[in-house]
């Protein structure tokens, strides 16, 4: 009977620290796998008339994982530039997470899109931080979806 109850207990603590569920969802053509306990925010935001026309904001999080999937917009006729984003979102990420965190930027193409990503190493309130900047210039045009790998593992 105590070997039972011994078996029980040890089942249910394995139980409860098990990886979480994961789902995928489709974003402006790009596929990704986050887990079902995030919570979403979006916010959409105009330009100020500067190089950006518009931008749309995911942002994932739970108790270890910080994603935010940035869309941005730029006028017609205006080639689209990363850096100015990269640089703004350097800034807000040092103020989080501290600059001795972060890696440095790489440059990468999501669904035909230049983009960006830059991820901090782990600190005592998240394993993952990652931020993900695609120039949305190409997202009007149908394009199978690209699948972009956004899971950390925990």
């Amino acid at each position: 009977m105590k070997s039972l109850v011994t078996s029980l207990l040890l089942l249910s603590l394995t139980t409860v620290h098990a990886a979480p569920a994961w789902e995928n969802k489709v974003l402006s053509n790009v596929s990704i796998e986050v887990p079902t306990d995030c919570q979403t925010d979006v916010q959409n935001t105009a330009g100020a008339g500067g190089t950006v026309q518009s931008t749309k904001k995911y942002s994932f999080r739970n108790r270890v994982l910080d994603l935010e999937l940035v869309f941005l917009s730029f006028p017609p006729g205006m080639p689209g530039s990363l850096d100015g984003a990269a640089a703004n979102m350097t800034a807000q990420l040092k103020a989080v997470s501290g600059e001795e965190s972060l890696t440095p930027w790489k440059t990468t193409t999501i669904s035909g899109r230049p983009a960006r990503h830059i991820a901090t190493k782990p600190d005592r309130t998240h394993q993952a931080r990652k931020a993900t900047l695609i120039d949305d210039l190409k997202a009007k045009k149908p394009t199978r979806h690209s699948r972009y790998q956004l899971r950390f593992e925990f």
